[in-house]
Formats: structure tokens, C-alpha cells, sequence
């Protein structure tokens, strides 16, 4: 087992699956279940969610993880706007835009909240430190098209709206083309 930890730790994103284990392990997958429910019960790694572990939280980069683990999601609404300095107060979840089903996790650094929008809104995002995020301008637009059905709080006076390029945001709404949103944001941009 000490073999198998010394591998884990020379995982390079901190966080594995089983499968990762198969290929650095020569161990057939009945043992190698055992090894994992013995590492399990030892302390040794903790499972993140199903499926996953990790030996040392402090290596993973949460916001890659949640991107990777309920793909195809990038980082929005509350936490991308306080990333960037829009929002006042910051979010202690990730947030996170998906055309998956809306989801919560909870993971060692606090939650993960997925939230579902249409596949025609999944765009406006970049990659940045190994994750994907949302501009700050579609983040904005993010958050107020789920406030429309009561899904997000949309409080544009906690925002630093200087921050937005308006332009941005009027070809952004002419893309959506929803006369809700624009009626809500249309003051702002």
C-alpha cells in the first residue's frame, strides 16, 4: 500500500478516480478496490464525491475540479462577479452554469453549486488558470436571466457596474434575444 500512496502522491491534480488508480497501479481491480477501501478507512485518502479521493486537499485546484467533474460547466453567477470584483460581497461557493441538471456538492473547501441554464446560453466564458470562467459580463447576464424565474438574487446595487464594458453587455442581450432579460438589464447597460 505504501507503493500505491507514493504514486498517488505524484498525481500531478491532486484528485484521482479509480481508473486513474488502474493505470499507475499493477494491482487486478479486486485487490485494488481493497487497497482503496483500506487507504479509505486508514485516513490515507478521503473520498471528494463519488468515485474520487484525494490524499491532500491543499493540492487540488478546486475551481478545475469543478469544472471537471460535472462537465460541461464553467464558473458564474455570484462567484465569478466577486472574482472579478463586481459583486461586493464574495461567494463562499463555487458557482457553477451548466446545461446539466442543477446539482449541489459538498467537498472539504466548502460547496460546489451547479445551476442549469439552457444550451443556447452556454458560451461567453474563457480559460483562464486552468479553468473555465465567465466573463464578467456574462457572469452578470448569467445571474439576472436565473433571477427572472427566482432561481438567483439580481441586485444590481451591490454591484460594481463601472467594471462592465456596456457595449459587451447590449451585443451579449442581442444574442440571448429575450425581452425579459433585456427589460430587467437593459437600464444597466
Amino acid at each position: 500500500m505504501e507503493k500505491l500512496i507514493e504514486k498517488i502522491n505524484k498525481i500531478p491534480k491532486g484528485y484521482f478516480s479509480f481508473a486513474d488508480l488502474r493505470k499507475i497501479s499493477d494491482l487486478n481491480d479486486g485487490s485494488l478496490r481493497v487497497a482503496v477501501s483500506r487507504l479509505l478507512k486508514s485516513g490515507k485518502i478521503i473520498s471528494l464525491i463519488k468515485g474520487i479521493y484525494t490524499a491532500d486537499p491543499s493540492k487540488i485546484s478546486w475551481e478545475s475540479f469543478a469544472v471537471e467533474t460535472y462537465a460541461p460547466s464553467y464558473l458564474s453567477f455570484e462567484w465569478a462577479l466577486g472574482r472579478y470584483n463586481i459583486l461586493s460581497q464574495k461567494s463562499y461557493s463555487l458557482t457553477m452554469a451548466t446545461t446539466r441538471q442543477t446539482k449541489k456538492i459538498s467537498t472539504p473547501a466548502g460547496g460546489i453549486i451547479y445551476r442549469q441554464i439552457k444550451p443556447e446560453l452556454f458560451w461567453g466564458y474563457k480559460k483562464e488558470d486552468g479553468y473555465l470562467i465567465a466573463e464578467p459580463e456574462k457572469a452578470f447576464l448569467d445571474l439576472a436571466y436565473l433571477s427572472l424565474n427566482g432561481y438567483g438574487k439580481f441586485d444590481p446595487t451591490e454591484m460594481n457596474l463601472s467594471l462592465l464594458a456596456k457595449k459587451k453587455i447590449k451585443a451579449y442581450l442581442k444574442k440571448i434575444n429575450s425581452n425579459k432579460l433585456f427589460s430587467l438589464v437593459s437600464k444597466f447597460a
